[in-house]
C-alpha cells in the first residue's frame, strides 16, 4: 500500500514524538505533533497495523549480574539450526542468514553451540552491551547516501573518539519484575491494568519496576515508512575506532537501524527496500572503509528471524 507524502510526513511527526516520549498519551502526542487527537489516534492505529512503527520496546543493558551474548556461526544446515533453536533455553534472538555467517543467535547465558548437530565454525562471539536505535531522518535513500558521502569527505581519521560502553548497575529484579519485563518488552504502551491482571502482579510493584527501567533497559522505537515486512534486513559486523561516527552515519537513513555494541565492535542491522539500495549500502560500507571510518566489516543478509 502506497502512502501519500502528506500522510507519511505526519506519520513521521508521530514517530518522532514517540521516540522521544515512548509512553506519552495520545492527547499529548497530538499537542507535540501539532495534529488533532483524532488524527493521531487514527494514524497510530494504521502505523501499527502496517508496521510503519515498531515498539516502543525494551532491551536489557549489560550489568555485572546480567549479560547477553552474541554468536555469529556457520552450520552445515542453517535452516535446521534455525528451527532447532526456536524455544531453545536462554535464546533471546535467532536468525538464519546468508553471507559471512549463516546463523546469528543472542542469548542471556553463555552457551557452547559447538555441541549441536551441524555446527561448523564460530565466526565471532562476544558480550552484547548497549543497543541503540537512532532517531532517523525523514528523507529518501538517495538523499541519505548523499549526506553520508558529504560527511565521509569531511571525516578526519586522525581525530580519536572515546568509546564508552553503558553498563547498568547490578540487576536485582525478582520474579515479578521479570514477569513485567516479559509482558511489556515488546510494547511498553500496552494497557497496564488488564496486563497486570493477566500476569498476577500488583500495580505498586509495576510502578516501582517502571522507575528502574532507565537503569536496566534501553527503549526503542523503529520507523519503517513502507512497513517493516517490505524491507530486507542486512547485518554488518563492524570493527572501528570511531563508533560515534559510525552510529551517526547510520542514523541518516530513512529506516531505523539497530546498533549493538558487541565487545569493542558494532553489530548493525539496516532495513532496505530494493536491490539498488542494497548495492548503494554495500558501496557505502566500502567507502567507510576506504576513508578509515571503519577498519573492516563482515556482512550477512537476514532470511528469517525469531525472538
Amino acid at each position: 500500500m502506497s502512502i501519500n507524502e502528506n500522510k507519511l510526513a505526519n506519520y513521521y511527526k508521530i514517530f518522532e514524538v514517540l521516540a522521544e516520549h515512548p509512553t506519552m498519551s495520545i492527547y499529548d502526542i497530538a499537542l507535540h505533533a501539532e495534529l488533532s487527537r483524532n488524527t493521531v489516534s487514527k494514524y497510530l492505529k494504521e502505523m501499527y497495523e502496517n508496521r510503519t512503527i515498531i515498539g516502543p520496546h525494551l532491551r536489557m543493558k549489560s550489568s555485572p549480574t546480567y549479560r547477553e551474548y552474541v554468536y555469529l556461526m556457520k552450520f552445515s544446515d542453517p535452516h535446521a539450526a534455525f528451527k532447532g533453536l526456536q524455544g531453545f533455553p536462554h535464546v533471546q534472538y535467532n536468525a538464519m542468514t546468508f553471507g559471512d555467517w549463516n546463523t546469528l543467535v543472542i542469548t542471556n547465558r553463555s552457551l557452547d553451540f559447538s555441541k549441536l548437530v551441524g555446527f561448523e565454525s564460530m565466526v565471532y562471539q562476544g558480550v552484547k552491551y548497549c543497543t541503540y536505535t537512532p532517531v532517523v531522518e525523514y528523507t529518501t535513500w538517495n538523499q541519505s547516501f548523499e549526506r553520508i558521502h558529504e560527511q565521509l569527505c569531511r571525516f578526519a581519521p586522525w581525530k580519536s573518539e572515546i568509546t564508552s560502553r553503558l553498563q547498568a548497575p547490578s540487576l536485582n529484579w525478582g520474579e515479578d519484575e521479570w514477569r513485567l519485563y516479559d509482558a511489556f518488552k515488546y510494547d511498553i504502551r500496552k494497557k497496564v491494568t488488564p496486563t497486570l491482571r493477566k500476569i498476577g502482579v500488583r500495580y505498586e510493584t509495576y510502578t516501582k519496576w517502571k522507575e528502574t527501567l532507565p537503569d536496566y533497559c534501553t527503549i526503542h522505537t523503529g520507523f519503517y515508512p513502507e512497513g517493516y515486512p517490505k524491507y530486507m534486513s542486512h547485518c554488518f559486523f563492524i570493527h572501528t575506532g570511531h563508533q560515534q561516527t559510525v552510529k551517526s552515519l547510520f542514523s541518516l537513513f530513512p529506516t531505523t537501524p539497530v546498533i549493538m555494541e558487541v565487545n569493542n565492535h558494532l553489530l548493525v542491522f539496516v532495513s532496505v527496500n530494493t536491490p539498488d539500495v542494497t548495492l548503494s549500502l554495500l558501496c557505502t560500507l566500502y567507502d567507510m572503509k576506504s576513508t578509515k571510518v571503519i577498519n573492516k566489516f563482515f556482512h550477512a543478509g537476514v532470511i528469517y528471524h525469531f525472538q
